[in-house]
């Protein structure tokens, strides 16, 4: 039996419409793929490096807590020694009763010391952590530990400098609650007023602790990596490997992972990969690793910060849309079938041009040129490509609004709307270079909200999340359009006032705002007045670099809230 032309073009038909179908699903679920791994890498590089100025900044708040202790006038008269023991004994008890302040207000702190280089390097004041709360060391509970880096090593610098130590396992003996667990030391030393080294005062800080504060934001699905700068793990899920060193076995993170080698040995500062972690893990992961510096603080030491998330996570959503695209793959192939052995000769027209008209199609676009005025199979067809491509199309487009909306909470506040750290940095490097190019100035405000904590205390979260919004609507209604005003966290803000003719200019818009705050919050039926403490940098003339300027404005705002709150103060 001798087919005819009709027939043969309807079984070729059907084969290119089965062929046709599979390669549209196929490419659907590959791109799709490839864009739900790219939005993931993308996400989990903004989250690690977030992660990793949190931890920085972390560590330059611990510094300004060391700076604080040295500073404290009772320390300075213990170390001039012109009081006797009677009165050294008193001086001793405020410390600890400051020391033990310090702590309750850091729970990540484990202890907090001075100790003077006299005597075997013998404790003078001594505040621990342990199970039922402080406890202020004294008499035979002090202990001599001129033997610690910590202490002759603090004692080397100069005055004001900073010791920071190697993360490692607390083995000091009475060290209570920080005694195992993973350990950071600050120390600075204490001058006496001759200029001769009088003693050193060190914070015990937890690891753990830090990156409980640092981590929140983060989902818990993310899988945190720490290593040093030499890569031994610090943080890992698998605790078997962290902190190797300690029991005389190294487990090196580019043993596990070669990539990271280069960012170890100095090569770029972040990388993203996709893969396995190591050959005890054979599943995928997509992992960001950033190298976070000890910024201002010391030498070139660094950690390397990571984080991870299966694969399957990520492509989660990719296998309801691939089964979505096998049923319409199967719906619209019987459908080629059917249709192709009911043609005939005349229809070899239309299903050419239905078949020129699949070959065009792309994933996201709506096909064209198709018969879809007829009323048999081929217009039913027809109608059903249109339809499978605009579900794709819907797909796609959701798939494009949410890494949309993910890159906006990267840089936004969630609370206020007001753009976050990370994106007041951006437009503060930036304006810094702008500036540098164009020989202008602009400010930088750093702004604290006076006795937030009261007014979450007495009235709840939820009146001191609405005066957060409250109070950056009023900083809004101070500032120009082309200023950015963000909130870096908790009751913390900043503002980048730009194209500044004058510093009387930045001054005007200060006083504006805590004139401003003197205007009582009604919240509620709650109303309480809350004032606001502002610094205020110049660029260049308190920095030429962006986060130097930020330091500064907060070293200004400090300052104000010394002066008695409720004013600014120019950085000096």
């Amino acid at each position: 039996m001798r087919l005819g032309v009709g027939i043969k073009l309807g079984f070729w038909l059907a084969l290119l419409g089965i062929f046709s179908t599979g390669l549209t699903g196929y490419y659907a679920y590959a791109k799709s793929r490839e864009l739900l791994i790219s939005a993931a890498e993308d996400k989990l590089l903004t989250a690690t490096q977030v992660l990793a100025q949190r931890f920085t900044f972390a560590l330059n708040e611990i510094a300004n807590d060391v700076r604080f202790a040295a500073a404290l006038p009772q320390v300075r008269r213990l170390a001039s020694h012109r009081d006797g023991a009677d009165a050294e004994a008193v001086l001793r008890r405020e410390l600890g009763a400051i020391f033990s302040a310090l702590l309750a207000s850091h729970p990540e702190y484990f202890q907090l010391r001075l100790i003077g280089v006299a005597h075997y390097g013998r404790e003078l004041v001594r505040v621990d952590r342990d199970a039922d709360g402080l406890t202020a060391v004294s008499g035979r509970g002090l202990q001599e530990k001129a033997h610690f880096p910590y202490v002759f090593e603090a004692a080397r610098l100069p005055a004001g400098k900073l010791y920071l130590s190697d993360i490692n396992i607390n083995r000091e003996q009475g060290a209570h609650q920080g005694q195992g667990k993973p350990t950071l030391r600050l120390a600075t030393p204490v001058m006496a007023d001759g200029g001769q080294v009088f003693g050193v005062l060190v914070i015990n800080v937890d690891l753990n602790g830090i990156f409980k504060q640092i981590r929140k934001d983060i989902p818990n699905d993310l899988s945190v990596l720490l290593t040093n700068q030499d890569g031994d793990y610090l943080v890992h899920p698998d605790a078997s490997k962290v902190f190797g060193f300690d029991r005389g076995r190294r487990i090196l993170i580019q043993d596990d992972i070669d990539a990271t080698a280069a960012l170890l040995d100095g090569k770029g500062g972040h990388m993203v990969l996709t893969g396995a972690l190591d050959a005890t893990s054979p599943n995928p992961f997509v992992s960001a690793f950033v190298k976070a510096p000890y910024a201002g603080l010391t030498d070139r030491r660094f950690v390397l910060m990571g984080l991870t998330t299966p694969i399957e996570n990520v492509l989660r959503e990719s296998r309801m849309l691939g089964m979505t695209i096998i049923q319409i793959m199967l719906v619209f192939s019987i459908a080629a079938v059917i249709v192709a052995f009911l043609v005939s000769r005349m229809l070899a027209r239309p299903l050419n041009q239905m078949a020129n008209a699949v070959s065009r199609f792309e994933a996201g676009n709506t096909i064209t040129d198709l018969p879809l005025e007829r009323n048999d199979e081929i217009g039913y067809l027809a109608k059903s490509f249109l339809s499978m491509t605009s579900r794709l199309s819907i797909q796609l487009d959701q798939l494009q609004n949410r890494q949309l909306h993910l890159a906006y909470l990267a840089h936004h506040d969630p609370l206020t709307g007001l753009p976050n750290r990370l994106l007041f940095l951006d437009r503060l490097m930036q304006a810094t270079q702008q500036a540098l190019r164009e020989t202008t100035q602009f400010a930088v405000m750093f702004i604290d909200l006076d006795e937030f904590k009261d007014v979450n205390d007495r009235f709840g979260h939820a009146v001191g999340d609405e005066t957060l919004k409250l109070a950056a609507k009023r900083m809004q209604e101070c500032l120009r359009q082309t200023d950015t005003l963000s909130r870096l966290g908790g009751d913390e803000f900043t503002i980048l006032v730009e194209d500044l003719h004058s510093v009387a200019d930045a001054v005007g818009i200060a006083q504006k705002i805590v004139d401003f705050f003197e205007l009582p919050f009604v919240i509620d039926r709650h109303s309480f007045i809350m004032t606001c403490s502002i610094g205020i940098g110049i660029y260049p003339h308190h920095g030429e670099q962006a986060l130097q300027l930020l330091e500064n404005a907060d070293a200004a705002m400090y300052r104000a809230k010394k002066q008695g709150r409720s004013n600014f103060q120019m950085y000096a």
